[in-house]
């Protein structure tokens, strides 16, 4: 599953040189599902058993800093599907760690779904991300390796042949327009508000030289 995005991402980016290392083309994939995650969470329900009274415990999938809680349908046979008003519950930070309060006291043992968001997983065994949303996260991984690679060779300058150094600002430039393009498919596809659009986040540092003296990316 992650080797389709990898290979999608890599093909993306044109990265002949091969200046982007395996591992920094995994961190670049990873964390452009983070920022799709922000974007298109994952939305799922979880059947809890209340303990009796208006403190419910958190659904099993719930993650601190990321999760929202959408609803509470109650009871769970009902239909149509029977959702408590929003403003009927909250989800409060304790001492012990976070919980759900809601107005009304249930009875011990009800059945009760919890709707809520939590982020996609994408790994060699799992992927939660919907097939036709695979272009758009591999657009935007493809674009923060792209940008990495103009900084590249923007800042590799210091060649003492001048073609060698035009050569580098015209790649430089080449892939920060790529870089554009890549990240304004990616909020196409998806309808982002460019004003609210962030970068996926850096996943390969400034350029240094490796053994032999040639710029490379490094973490």
């Amino acid at each position: 599953m992650l080797d389709r995005y990898l290979t999608l991402t890599a093909d993306l980016t044109r990265d002949d040189a091969g200046k982007v290392s395996a591992e920094q083309l995994v961190d670049a994939v990873q964390a452009a599902v983070l920022r799709y995650s922000k974007d298109r969470p994952r939305l799922v329900i979880d059947e809890i058993t209340a303990p009796g009274g208006q403190v419910l415990p958190l659904p099993s999938g719930w993650v601190a800093d990321f999760s929202l809680l959408q609803a509470i349908e109650h009871p769970v046979s009902a239909y149509p599907a029977s959702m408590m008003d929003k403003d009927a519950f909250t989800v409060r930070n304790t001492p012990t760690g976070q919980q759900i309060v809601s107005s009304h006291a249930f009875a011990a043992g009800d059945l009760i779904w919890l709707h809520f968001t939590e982020p996609h997983t994408l790994s060699e065994a799992r992927n939660t991300i919907p097939e036709g949303d695979r272009e758009a996260v591999c657009c935007l991984a493809a674009a923060a390796l792209c940008e990495q690679l103009a900084s590249l060779y923007a800042g590799d300058t210091d060649s003492t042949i001048m073609a060698d150094s035009v050569d580098h600002q015209s790649k430089s430039t080449l892939f920060a327009a790529r870089a554009k393009g890549l990240r304004q498919r990616y909020m196409n596809e998806l309808g982002v508000d460019p004003k609210r659009a962030a970068p996926a986040g850096t996943v390969i540092s400034l350029p240094s030289k490796d053994s032999r003296g040639r710029p490379r990316l490094t973490h």
